[in-house]
Parts: structure tokens; sequence; C-alpha cells
């Protein structure tokens, strides 16, 4: 008598069958990334500021999000927890290697191509071989996913091209691929502080715009647990095909956490509309408290006007420009000094609120 969730042939191993906590990881990150994702999209499209290549390259990294996601749900749900798979199962399953290569190199393209904006010279030409190196990889790796290799038969079937590997060879060079985009996050991680340290800006903001556009980071981590956590092996017993399941869902939590990382500094002119009318609801709120010492609420007179003026400062030194977040991928701030005018029987008084 078999528990759930274990799946049994007669002269099979017994496996536990991961799909429910695989398609629950995969789905939650997944709702995580479109949130995200969706937020930037219209936070640029509604203050006209449009879309930039790194937008539709992130726009295009959620859609192959979006197959491969389906792909592997319809592994899990088609005979993946078997001993033995059909060439149809081979062949999503490289589809779906694929599609995570394909996606991890696009998201961090992405970034690079963000960090374009903002950079000159010889950064420039870093985040150019960046860019050309990622991709160059990842097509590398694509084609190798497709190859035959040597005294494999399993590997020497139809739907592979002609182009034989060893197979220790094929293994390093994906691990070595890994280890690459590890260190790649690490170096697009640290570029924002590289590029705004030197700005016009006060160093809370610098400190603040800097860790936001480094989460990467938190990335280039997950990706080297992942990385160490896979070269350990997988032995073929119980739990062989729930440790596959829990791969799978590393792999994308990497995809999506460079979607999500990148989403989140757009998202400051919205936290900061938030703020603003949460601030003028206090403010008004304030206005018809009860007055000192009366314990009645303040009424005034007809005669007696109260006005509110902002004036407007800019955190770097001569720019008295209002605010701009996406002109070069970095927001320049511009507060407001709220200042309260009463005006009573033609006399003006004011005073800082």
């Amino acid at each position: 008598m078999l528990s759930h969730g274990i799946q049994t042939r007669e002269d099979a191993h017994v496996y536990v069958d991961p799909s429910i906590p695989l398609n629950v990881g995969l789905w939650t990150l997944y709702a995580g990334a479109t949130a995200f994702l969706g937020l930037r999209v219209w936070i640029k499209i509604t203050r006209r500021h449009g879309l930039w290549y790194d937008d539709w390259i992130l726009i295009v990294s959620w859609i192959i999000l979006t197959v491969n996601n389906s792909l592997i749900s319809l592994e899990f749900a088609t005979g993946y927890v078997a001993d033995v798979w059909d060439d149809r199962m081979h062949i999503l399953i490289n589809i779906t290697s694929c599609g995570t290569l394909v996606g991890q190199a696009l998201t961090k393209t992405a970034f690079a191509v963000t960090l374009l904006k903002l950079t000159k010279g010889w950064q420039r030409w870093v985040l150019w071989y960046i860019i050309v190196s990622m991709n160059l990889y990842m097509v590398v790796k694509v084609v190798f996913q497709w190859a035959k290799i040597y005294d494999k038969p399993s590997y020497n079937v139809w739907y592979r091209i002609n182009l034989y590997l060893d197979w220790d060879f094929r293994q390093g060079f994906k691990e070595g691929g890994n280890v690459y985009n590890i260190i790649m996050d690490f170096v697009l991680a640290l570029f924002p502080w590289i590029i705004t340290w030197h700005l016009d800006m006060r160093r809370v903001e610098k400190v603040g715009l800097c860790a936001t556009m480094s989460l990467g980071m938190i990335v280039a981590v997950v990706s080297a647990i992942r990385t160490g956590w896979k070269s350990e092996g997988n032995d073929k017993d119980t739990m062989y095909f729930w440790r596959n399941a829990l791969s799978n869902v590393w792999f994308s939590s990497e995809v999506v956490g460079t979607i999500i990382v990148q989403c989140i500094p757009v998202l400051r002119p919205l936290i900061r509309d938030i703020h603003t009318s949460l601030t003028s609801k206090k403010l008004a709120s304030n206005i018809m408290e009860t007055a000192p010492g009366t314990g009645r609420r303040s009424k005034q007179p007809a005669e007696y006007i109260t006005s509110h003026s902002a004036t407007a400062y800019s955190d770097g030194k001569g720019d008295t420009s209002t605010d701009s977040w996406d002109n070069q991928g970095i927001y320049h701030k511009t507060d407001f000094e709220l200042s309260s005018m009463e005006i009573k029987n033609g006399k003006q008084e004011t005073s800082l609120v």
C-alpha cells in the first residue's frame, strides 16, 4: 500500500511525486514577477516615458518564463516521474532547459542595457563585454544541450544534432557557464555604486538608490547556492524526482529574481505618490482637529482663509527641474517645502509647516 504522492511500477523504483510543490513554487514565483513587471510597464506608460529596450527585453523574458513554466508543469503531469522517458519527454526537457538558459541570459542583458543609459567610456565597454559574452555562452550551451554524447546510446537519437561531445566536457562547460553567470551577477550589482557615487545627490539618496539597484546580489547568492547544491549530484533514489523538481524551482527563481530586482527602482514614483496622498489626507485631517485647550473643533470665520503653497527644492545643486525618474535611468527627486499662508483682515502671516 503506497501513500499519496508515491508512484511506482512493478519492476521499478518507488519515487516521491513532487508535482504539487513544484507547481506551487513555480507559479508563486511567476505571480511575483508578473506583478512587478506589470507595475513597471504601467508606470512607464502612464507617466509617458514609454518603453525602452530594457523593458522589451524583460517582457520577452517574461513570455519565455510563461512558456517554460507551462511546459515544466506539463512534463510532471504527463509522465516525468517514471523510470523510462519517451522521446516526447526528452524533447520537452531539452526545450525547458534551453528556455531557462535563454531566460537567465536575457534578464541579465536587460539590466546591463539599463546601465548602458547611465555610463560612458570604459564602463560601457565592460557592459558590452558582459552582454556579448553572456549571450554567446548561452547560445553555445543551447547548442550543446541538443548535441550527441560519445558512448551514451540514449543521447544518440534522431532529435539531436550531429555534434558529438565528451560527457565530462559537456558537463564541465555547463557548470562553468553557471559560475560565469554568478560572477556577472556580482559585477552588474556593483555597477550602480560606481555610476552614482559621484553624482550630485544626497548621500542617503545614493545609498538607497545603489542598494535598490544592487539587489541582484541576492540573485547571485541564490545562483551560487543552487550551483553548489546541484553539483553534489542526484542519486536515483526515492527523492530523485523531488530533487529535480526543486532544481527547476531554483532555476526559475533566478530568472524571476532578476526581473523583480529590476522593477523595484521603477516603483519609486508610485510609492512617492502614495506617500504624498497619505500626507495630504493627514494635513486635511489636522485642520479639523480639536483646537488646543478648548475641547471644541476649530471654526474659522469667513474672513479667515488658510491656503497652502509648495516651494520646490532639488537635491541637485542649481537644479530646479521637476521630478525625472527615467530620463537617464536615475530618479532625480524633487522634494517640497510646505508652508501655510494665513490671511486675516488684509494682513499676511507666513509660517513653516
